[in-house]
């Protein structure tokens, strides 16, 4: 998937998966999308990263792409990487204050949604929150998936429930 706000010669990482292939897109030497294949159930195998194909534009991109693969393989195997500069798109100063508190959430922790509205000023907001973490780009990389429903349940997912539960409990149980 291709967003408005992205130029034309596009650099990409395709990761393949045993759930699909995610694509990293890179711009100016940072990562600016990540997409996931939609997952409406369950998928019946279990998770596992394969082969992985980069295009890169420039230099600066090939680098951030290979950042992002291997901040993707250890995030997926349990082990912390350093992530990639990323590069968020236009968006509301509001959505953009939520994408930014979520950078700030520390990896195996979790928020609720109407924490996070509080964290940004707008504590009545929880909702709107919600909406701002659908708008992410960069699912992967701006860790949307840390913010739960206030009762401690998942909540919803763009890219579908089985891949946030997958992130959370890789981070929860992953040591390194």
């Amino acid at each position: 998937m291709t967003t408005g706000w992205l130029p034309a010669a596009e650099s990409f990482l395709d990761l393949t998966s045993s759930w699909g292939v995610i694509r990293i897109t890179a711009h100016g030497g940072k990562v600016c999308a990540c997409t996931l294949p939609h997952l409406a159930r369950e998928p019946r195998r279990v998770f596992r990263l394969a082969a992985s194909r980069c295009t890169a534009a420039a230099a600066a991109d090939r680098r951030a792409l290979r950042q992002a693969e291997r901040f993707l393989r250890g995030l997926f195997s349990g082990r912390a990487r350093l992530a990639p500069a990323v590069e968020l798109p236009p968006a509301s100063p509001f959505v953009t204050r939520v994408w930014n508190a979520l950078l700030d959430i520390p990896r195996g922790a979790t928020i609720s949604y109407g924490e996070l509205a509080r964290s940004v000023g707008c504590p009545r907001k929880a909702r709107v929150v919600g909406l701002a973490c659908r708008a992410n780009v960069l699912p992967l990389f701006v860790p949307c998936h840390r913010v739960l429903a206030g009762d401690g349940t998942p909540g919803g997912f763009s890219a579908g429930l089985p891949w946030k539960r997958l992130l959370l409990e890789k981070e929860q149980h992953g040591h390194g």
